[in-house]
């Protein structure tokens, strides 16, 4: 670790960050929000770093909840011109209680840009989604060998009805023209992945890009229940034709959740995600790193620079992002508990350079 400290432990319960990006100016810029699972009353919080992550300034953007039942999340992307998009998803729930976040929920995600460095931003629309469904987009873009542009996302229906039209399930929102618009959903994992297996209910997921253009896309699960959920690995499948088919689901050996995957200068890729079978803690915020995109090497976790180097307790690892800084160097954000802050989860949003 290179150095390390807090993003913010101002905002009471802040976590979940919704990505990290580089503007042109060379500033870093992240979202994070302040209840868990985008409860109802959950604000979100935008807020930059000119000094490459030594310290961070106050939030300069808020965005609000329209009503007390609904709950934001907020992924932040950026395009390969340096284009900033901001994915605003709203999400309703049946009442403001914090519970709700395990009923019936609705969502919409509002795409905003930035081209000037993240001081203004204007909307130019939403994802087309199914009516009464939940989606969610992850705060990672990749670039396709043909230049199309992909966002990891996710679709459930919010009632056992499916709208006909749509796919739900894990997969990505495809752009074809630089951002500019984005189709629907495409659905990438198999579910269940033959008819002799389980239905999996894949969600958040990250992707790799390799030089020959094969994809490789990995989602994460949470079937296993209690003692068990140590069980629930990411899955793993392959397209050679730019994401238009797919190979048949496999698991792997990572129980990771929120995965995000970044490709450094040197070759290499890194992939960050919370660990639930960690010897450490459960759902630790860790890094794995993969010549091939398929083979993985675990190298450790951040230092949690509010609790000694080490998480105080399982409030961690449920949203994650970073960005390459040269090399193999990459800026890491991430949340974890502090049982001496104040509010619900005692949480804050904390960062780390990290040298692989």
């Amino acid at each position: 670790m290179l150095r390390y400290g807090p993003v913010n432990d101002q905002i009471v319960d802040g976590l979940t960050p919704g990505g990290l990006v580089q503007t042109k100016s060379g500033d870093l810029i992240t979202t994070f929000v302040d209840r868990g699972d985008a409860a109802a009353g959950s604000k979100s919080y935008l807020v930059r770093s000119q000094d490459q992550g030594k310290t961070w300034g106050r939030p300069f953007r808020i965005i609000e909840p329209a009503s007390p039942r609904e709950g934001l999340h907020t992924p932040i992307v950026q395009f390969p011109d340096g284009t900033l998009m901001l994915m605003i998803n709203r999400i309703s729930h049946v009442d403001s209680r914090r519970e709700s976040v395990f009923n019936i929920r609705e969502s919409r995600i509002e795409l905003q840009i930035s081209q000037d460095n993240g001081t203004s931003f204007q909307s130019i629309g939403f994802f087309t989604t199914p009516p009464q469904s939940l989606t969610a987009a992850m705060g990672a873009l990749y670039q396709l060998q043909n230049g199309d542009l992909i966002i990891p996302a996710y679709c459930t229906p919010g009632s056992p009805r499916k709208h006909p039209g749509y796919q739900y399930g894990a997969g990505f929102f495809r752009s074809v023209d630089g951002g500019k618009h984005w189709g629907p959903l495409e659905v990438v994992f198999a579910d269940p992945p033959t008819k002799d297996e389980v239905k999996q209910g894949f969600n958040e997921g990250a992707f790799v890009v390799r030089e020959d253009g094969t994809l490789i896309a990995y989602a994460r699960v949470d079937v296993h229940q209690g003692d068990e959920y140590k069980m629930n690995y990411l899955w793993m499948c392959q397209s050679r034709d730019q994401g238009i088919t797919w190979t048949k689901p496999v698991e792997t050996q990572i129980a990771g959740i929120y995965p995000s995957i970044k490709k450094l200068p040197s070759g290499q890729f890194v992939m960050l995600c919370g660990l639930r079978d960690s010897r450490v803690c459960r759902r630790t915020t860790s890094l794995f790193t993969s010549k091939d995109g398929i083979n993985w090497k675990y190298r450790g976790h951040p230092y949690y620079s509010r609790t000694n180097g080490i998480p105080h307790n399982p409030a961690t690892g449920g949203g994650q992002a970073m960005i390459s800084m040269g090399d193999d160097t990459v800026y890491v954000v991430f949340y974890a508990c502090d049982p001496k802050l104040p509010g619900y989860h005692k949480t804050y949003v904390d960062g780390g350079l990290l040298k692989l």
